[in-house]
């Protein structure tokens, strides 16, 4: 072996050692309810990312077409989670800044996302497919 390769095949491994330094990750915490003792908690095969504002409010003008009686005392949302469980179902879950934990939030409510358009693009757009079942 020429000291080329051996310089290759270190950073090879060296490369290999990041990457599998950045997929680890700690367990989320819990997302806690806005309004009860309930908690959110991923699981460890779950994906859950938050979608980029403009999804978001797209996704929460369709919450209130949908859901008209969540206008009836105002929806607030300061950001939507796409939250997809192993098993398959996915769901959004609207957040609120939380009242009390700076660089907090907390959950209002959850929704069913394939009652959703263009939930198929959502998830192909922010998911892992690889992470899937």
């Amino acid at each position: 072996m020429n000291a080329a390769t051996a310089l290759l095949m270190a950073l090879t491994v060296g490369a290999v050692g990041v990457v599998r330094a950045d997929v680890v990750e700690q367990a989320p915490k819990p997302i806690e309810s806005c309004v009860s003792s309930s908690a959110i908690v991923f699981a460890a095969t779950d994906q859950h990312v938050t979608l980029e504002p403009a999804d978001a409010e797209r996704i929460h003008a369709e919450m209130v077409q949908r859901y008209p009686v969540l206008q009836q005392h105002g929806f607030p949302v300061s950001r939507i989670v796409l939250w997809l469980k192993a098993s398959g179902e996915s769901l959004f879950i609207t957040l609120l800044d939380h009242p009390t934990k700076a660089d907090e939030a907390c959950f209002t409510a959850t929704f069913s996302a394939a009652r959703f358009d263009g939930i198929a693009e959502l998830k192909r757009k922010y998911l892992r497919p690889e992470l899937s079942t």
